[in-house]
């Protein structure tokens, strides 16, 4: 909230939250952060890996920006900022910002947290959790 003060217009608000918090914030280690997700790198976490999540909505590479990256609590943590964030859902997006980076970095998607957020709200999930298809007990 303190950084929305700093933003004279609610089209610079993004840009004063990511500098507030590479500025302010210990655990920030970088703002937007680029990053991609080939057919290879897809095939590889289907095929190694198991993962399951649809890519047929997309054109390769899919690319993005993750707006804050910090390490907190031994775990890489994508935060992305979406005004209104109760009225969003990006797990989809974030969950492919994690597989990108976890590929590149080739580090486990175990350590990686994503999270969107506003001046009000704040949501979280394990990216890990939303790539595993849902085994159903019969």
């Amino acid at each position: 909230e303190l950084s929305l003060n700093l933003a004279a217009t609610n089209k610079e608000r993004h840009q004063a939250i990511q500098d507030f918090m590479l500025i302010n914030d210990s655990t920030t280690i970088a703002i937007e952060v680029p990053v991609y997700l080939t057919n290879w790198d897809a095939g590889y976490y289907r095929n190694q890996k198991g993962f399951i999540f649809q890519l047929s909505a997309y054109t390769t590479p899919i690319t993005g920006h993750i707006d804050i990256l910090q390490v907190r609590n031994g775990l890489l943590h994508i935060l992305d900022y979406k005004p209104e964030a109760d009225k969003q859902n990006p797990i989809e997006q974030l969950a492919i910002y994690a597989l990108a980076l976890s590929r590149k970095l080739n580090l486990p998607l175990y350590y990686f947290k994503c999270a969107w957020f506003d001046e009000a709200d704040y949501f979280e999930f394990f990216p890990l959790h939303a790539v595993y298809e849902k085994k159903v007990k019969v």
